[in-house]
């Protein structure tokens, strides 16, 4: 069952082909004390400087992971590791393209393409932090 607080992506390429991922929406709290270590641990100056750098990728069209990785060069790798683990941990997956809304906890095995992982951290960031992303 989909949550109202829930957007679903759907996977599309190779070893993701048919399967559904459902990106839970952060509570304030939690969506303030993320940004607030994700702009750390990016080392950016602000909160507004992130969004400029991803408006900045969304523009130009590339592949998500090549957004994603365009906005993490310089960034503290361990304190970003650590930031996917927990988007990725408020995440769902219905890995069976037979029972698409049979919906379970995601795990890092379950994501088979890295152009998947970059769509899936992109949705988390434009659905928890405003459609200015």
């Amino acid at each position: 069952m989909i949550d109202h607080d829930e957007h679903i992506v759907p996977g599309v390429l190779g070893k993701d082909a048919g399967k559904r991922f459902a990106l839970r929406q952060l509570g304030p709290v939690d969506a303030a004390t993320f940004m607030l270590r994700l702009v750390s641990a990016l080392r950016v100056d602000s909160y507004e400087t992130l969004l400029e750098r991803l408006r900045a990728s969304d523009a130009t069209q590339k592949p998500p992971i090549d957004e994603i990785m365009q906005v993490l060069q310089g960034c503290d790798p361990d304190r970003v590791a650590s930031l996917i683990r927990e988007a990725l941990a408020s995440m769902r997956v219905a890995p069976d393209p037979q029972h698409p809304e049979a919906f379970r906890a995601l795990t890092a095995e379950d994501i088979g393409e890295l152009h998947t992982l970059g769509e899936l951290l992109m949705t988390f960031i434009r659905f928890n932090f405003g459609s200015g992303v």
